[in-house]
């Protein structure tokens, strides 16, 4: 099973105590964490600072200044891997992120999917979402489909879809939470019915984005979800 990556831009130096709430800190020898709400564990890594952060975040969206400066500013990264078998584990890691970011983590990046988020942007979109998934998920486009990036760590093939199909995103996230949440089979064959006549179907498909020795490529494949 892959493990999720999560990268927090925190303001205390590497060898410095990082509290994430009054009863749980991270320190500079920590190798494992649990945080209150969450049955998930974390394996734990420390590292300094990165001077490239403040592009990766300005991909998704613009930043305020006070955004920026967080990002700039911050004096290490903190790093917590795991893993998730359920949506109980992604809603339960979700709260852990927002306890880490009311830490004062500048923004999570999720390495999985390359998605970064400052630390408003998470709370704002995320807080109480109806697809826990969705901040996992990133969304690329080829010009005439959309792909999902990330949904290797939750032992998933990933998705495209038809450009021309109406809110094609949002067919992807819901096509995601389906497979993962509703447990509909991750193969070519398989419907999801969401009712009133919104019914597609799994095909395999054989153009992917990217090679195989790419970090990014998913060994599950790909499936395009077809509109019935």
């Amino acid at each position: 099973m892959n493990q999720f990556v999560l990268a927090f831009p925190i303001p205390v130096a590497v060898n410095e105590p990082f509290a994430i709430t009054e009863t749980v800190q991270v320190n500079a020898d920590t190798k494992t964490l649990m945080i209150p709400g969450c049955s998930v564990q974390f394996n734990v890594v420390r590292q300094g600072a990165s001077a490239d952060l403040l592009e990766i975040f300005k991909e998704r969206d613009e930043l305020s200044a006070e955004e920026e400066k967080a990002i700039v500013d911050h004096k290490s990264l903190l790093f917590l891997l795991g893993n998730v078998k359920t949506m109980d584990d992604v809603e339960m890691v979700n709260s852990a992120i927002l306890k880490v970011l009311n830490a004062k983590a500048a923004g999570v990046y999720m390495q999985q999917s390359g998605t970064a988020w400052t630390a408003k942007a998470f709370e704002e979109q995320f807080g109480d979402c109806d697809y826990p998934m969705d901040p996992w998920i990133n969304i690329l486009d080829s010009g005439d489909s959309l792909y999902t990036l990330g949904l290797a760590v939750f032992t998933l093939p990933d998705l495209c879809i038809s450009n021309t199909i109406e809110d094609p995103e949002e067919a992807l996230l819901m096509a995601a939470d389906s497979l993962f949440g509703d447990g509909v089979p991750a193969k070519s064959g398989s419907v999801i019915d969401w009712g009133e006549g919104e019914r597609y179907t799994l095909r395999q498909e054989t153009k992917t984005l990217f090679s195989k020795d790419a970090p990014e490529f998913n060994k599950q494949g790909v499936l395009r979800i077809v509109k019935k």
